[in-house]
């Protein structure tokens, strides 16, 4: 969460600012429907859900940060990059990754594999809509 403080800070946006502001419809349709998926499914289904950005977010710092352009003082997402693309983000999303894969291990069948994918989609195209809003 500091990160998005300090990023919105950069943009003249205090952490006042921030508290004031009602929550976009996309953050809320996303937030509430990884909750959903805890609460109807399982700790499986939950993770699942939040794999698009926890892991998700992972790899896209890592490959934005391989191009030449990725730490230009006029890239607007270049503290957003570092920090994902960072050791430390990085060893949250290969534990987030082990965790998902040993639950998998444990309760995902091939009964269940069309329902996991399902939510993984909805997860990423609702996440998704946290990055870009309307525009997505």
């Amino acid at each position: 969460m500091n990160l998005h403080v300090k990023l919105c800070a950069g943009w003249g946006l205090s952490p006042g600012d921030l508290e004031k502001t009602p929550p976009a419809v996309e953050m809320l349709a996303y937030t509430r429907y990884v909750l959903d998926a805890g609460m109807r499914g399982d700790l499986l289904a939950l993770k699942v859900a939040l794999a698009p950005c926890v892991i998700g977010y992972a790899e896209i710092a890592t490959r934005l940060a391989s191009r030449p352009d990725a730490q230009a003082a006029t890239n607007l997402y270049r503290v957003w990059i570092a920090e994902y693309a960072g050791a430390p983000y990085q060893e949250v999303a290969a534990k987030a990754r082990t965790h998902l894969e040993g639950l998998a291990d444990l309760y995902a069948t091939a009964a269940r594999e069309a329902e996991l994918i399902v939510i993984f989609k909805e997860g990423r195209l609702l996440g998704n809509g946290l990055a870009c809003g309307p525009a997505c």
